[in-house]
């Protein structure tokens, strides 16, 4: 039966903003362990979809099952299987790194808090400012920051929207590390974004999103980010 083993089955989906379609009739699938990246132009639906399926938009039209739920009735659980990644931090200005971590590790029900902080604190190498507010942090450090945040509970999809942006060469290598020890140990993503080149590197499956419709779509097995970066430039520029 198909979409009977996928993490993700949307069928049909549809969002309105007003007279503004953002999602048309978009129907997706997401396996286990797959790393999906979606690309397309500003306005194309990316964020619309990402927000949808981690519950921040709640009311679309169309059928979408998230691990086997019917997303609008999904449990707690379910959305405690979420991480989410995206230009905005979520991360509170006047708390310390230690603090905001503890915060999202009480939220999300996490086991042996102390030691999972620890172990999130020095793989984003900010054990030097675990005490530091995070208004006094760069950008970098509080990228870095929000990956520990949405990594602290061991998500099973990980949601990525432009992740990369605005990134210095330090927490780029830390976000290029996690993504593929998050697939590597059985997990899922799926990344919107404009680094294109990067999203390929890491995708099993690579989708381009126009008007709120999948336009594109390919595997990266077999093929090369040179043919699928001409193809998309076709699209873009149609």
């Amino acid at each position: 039966m198909p979409g009977e083993h996928s993490l993700l089955v949307a069928r049909n989906l549809t969002k309105t903003f007003g007279r503004f379609t953002a999602l048309k009739s978009l129907s997706l699938e997401l396996a286990p362990e797959e790393f999906l990246t979606i690309v397309g132009r500003n306005g194309a639906g990316k964020t619309t979809l990402l927000k949808i399926v981690s519950s921040i938009i709640r009311t679309f039209s169309g059928d979408v099952t998230l691990f086997g739920q019917n997303l609008k009735q999904a449990d707690e659980a379910a959305r405690r299987r979420i991480g989410f990644v995206s230009h905005e931090s979520l991360l509170y200005k006047d708390l310390t790194v230690r603090d905001n971590l503890m915060f999202y590790a009480r939220l999300y029900g996490v086991s042996d808090r102390d030691r999972r902080i620890d172990e999130m604190i020095e793989r984003v190498d900010l054990e030097a400012r675990s005490s530091a507010l995070v208004r006094a942090l760069s950008r970098g450090m509080k990228q870095r920051l929000s990956l520990a945040r949405a990594l602290i509970h061991q998500p099973t999809l990980l949601l990525l929207d432009e992740p990369f942006t605005g990134l210095d060469e330090r927490a780029s290598e830390v976000l290029d590390r996690f993504l593929s020890e998050h697939i590597q140990s059985g997990g899922a993503a799926i990344m919107a974004t404009h680094d294109i080149e990067r999203g390929w590197q890491h995708a099993n499956r690579v989708v381009v999103l126009d008007r709120g419709t999948i336009v594109h779509q390919t595997t990266t097995e077999g093929s090369s980010y040179e043919a699928f970066r001409n193809e998309y430039r076709d699209i873009l520029y149609h």
